[in-house]
């Protein structure tokens, strides 16, 4: 398997291409293929050596380090000793590092979100908000910003679609509006679509949803409601999407126990009696972005999911919650 990988990796060569001019062939010896199935593999298993130090978030290349504390000073020291340590492994292991690509936001409810942390030679000053993965993370955690991302993307594929619809069926459209018009509406909205999201910020959730309906409708009637409409269409209200969405969200979290700090906060903020039949968990507003905290948010559910409906089969459990929060099965 070796001699495989090393046969792989050796006699490669590259150029660049400018203006319609190519270099000379140079030689690498340094990383691997982009675009191959091995590439990742192998990158993991170079950097895995880094999670004995510190535990990072990652995804491919994108590492993120978060901590807290009792105050801000004290989780900015905590941040830059975690950062000095993961810089001076990856420069040790030959890898090159852009500190000015590093970003910080600092999360906080109500007090000041600025801040700033010295790595190696460059000063990085907070950020009001952070890109994550295609979703927009703002300091107070109120979603405003991903909100309008979602919209102006799915508005994007919407015109799109608005141009080739006259070649399509109403069900073609409602398949093209499902893919890549909603798709892209309630992209990670497991994360900022919250029960307890800003009203005017649900309302234009409303409004881009029904403005995509109106598209596969043949003779839209201007009098009725976008809320008859969503149901003319058959299609979830943003609210309800919201409700059913973290319905699945506690099955995962109570039958996986993933994730496992979730489980554990949710454990103790449930309300557990001999006679409890259906699930609740008590409101905290403990933590600095309270909202956001999980048994905060999957308050929403109390008393209207029964206990023994937890231990159904995924499926059977899914088609239920269909039924009490879509009116559809």
């Amino acid at each position: 398997m070796r001699k495989l990988l090393e046969i792989w990796l050796e006699n490669r060569f590259y150029y660049v291409h400018a203006n319609g001019t190519n270099s000379i062939l140079r030689t690498i010896n340094v990383g691997t293929v982009q675009g191959s199935i091995l590439g990742p593999i192998l990158y993991a298993l170079f950097i895995r050596p880094l999670y004995d130090i510190e535990k990072l978030t990652t995804f491919a290349d994108d590492n993120y380090i978060i901590s807290w504390s009792t105050t801000k000073e004290k989780t900015l020291e905590i941040l830059k000793n975690k950062l000095d340590k993961i810089l001076k492994w990856l420069k040790d292991s030959g890898l090159k590092v852009n500190e000015n690509k590093t970003e910080l936001c600092i999360f906080h409810r109500n007090e000041t979100t600025e801040g700033q942390l010295q790595i190696g030679e460059s000063l990085i000053v907070s950020k009001e908000d952070m890109n994550v993965l295609g979703m927009t993370f703002d300091s107070k955690l109120k979603w405003g910003p991903q909100v309008s991302r979602a919209i102006k993307g799915a508005n994007k594929a919407l015109q799109a679609i608005k141009m080739i619809r006259k070649f399509f069926t109403t069900l073609e459209i409602i398949q093209l509006l499902t893919s890549n018009f909603f798709s892209r509406l309630y992209y990670g909205s497991e994360v900022w679509h919250l029960p307890t999201l800003n009203q005017n910020l649900k309302q234009l959730l409303l409004s881009a949803s029904a403005n995509a309906l109106k598209v596969s409708c043949n003779t839209y009637d201007r009098s009725i409601s976008y809320l008859e409409l969503h149901k003319q269409s058959k299609r979830a209200l943003p609210t309800e999407l919201c409700i059913y969405k973290h319905s699945l969200l506690l099955y995962k979290v109570i039958r996986e126990e993933q994730p496992k700090r979730d489980w554990i906060d949710l454990n103790f903020q449930m309300i557990n009696t001999r006679r409890q039949l259906s699930f609740e968990t008590r409101n905290t507003s403990n933590y600095k972005v309270g909202n956001n905290n999980l048994s905060n948010r999957l308050s929403s559910l109390n008393k209207k999911i029964q206990l023994q409906d937890l231990n159904l089969p995924f499926e059977s459990y899914k088609i239920k919650c269909k039924m009490m929060f879509l009116n559809q099965v």
